[in-house]
């Protein structure tokens, strides 16, 4: 990442907050600027060379995922497809190697997160990505109401892994779910 701070007046502050935290969740980081200094550094124009070339043509499955909230067990909870998460279960099984299509469906924000992969953004409610969107990605927001469509490949290892929602209070009450590659 980089920051230019040259508009910002020696003794200057600038903040970093999450404008959907509340209390401790809210402040990010801080910036004090603390003195003037020359910078030579440039952007490069392409910041990548090697990003997957995958397109939709060469997916092998779509599959499509709802993350909304829901009843589990005896109380609320927050699911993927329904089902809140349980540890011994595999929701998804896949090849290695395999590309596919994902169709993921929020009901409220969801900072969705795959491991193990990269993926690419192909649309959001069936528009373009937005500029935020461009590039290798492991985590990507939903926003309320939203799908968004994302596109993998499921190279490097095999075994099982986790997909969830990356707010914290979301992943405890059950918006995890097991990925399993053979």
């Amino acid at each position: 990442m980089v920051v230019d701070f040259s508009g910002v007046p020696i003794g200057g502050l600038v903040k970093v907050v999450n404008r959907l935290g509340s209390g401790r969740t809210r402040d990010v980081m801080a910036f004090r600027v603390a003195r003037k200094a020359a910078d030579d550094s440039r952007v490069p124009r392409t910041l990548s060379t090697d990003l997957p070339a995958w397109r939709r043509s060469d997916a092998v499955r779509v599959r499509d995922f709802a993350f909304r909230a829901g009843r589990m067990h005896s109380g609320h909870g927050w699911l993927i497809g329904g089902l809140p998460f349980d540890p011994a279960r595999t929701d998804v099984t896949t090849r290695l190697g395999d590309v596919e299509v994902w169709r993921l469906i929020a009901d409220v924000h969801h900072p969705v997160h795959l491991h193990l992969v990269g993926f690419r953004v192909l649309s959001r409610s069936g528009r373009p990505p937005l500029p935020h969107d461009a590039g290798l990605k492991d985590t990507v927001s939903l926003r309320p109401g939203e799908a968004v469509e994302i596109i993998t490949r499921f190279d490097g290892y095999r075994g099982r892994y986790l997909f969830h929602c990356h707010n914290a209070e979301h992943e405890d009450m059950g918006m995890m779910a097991n990925l399993e590659i053979v």
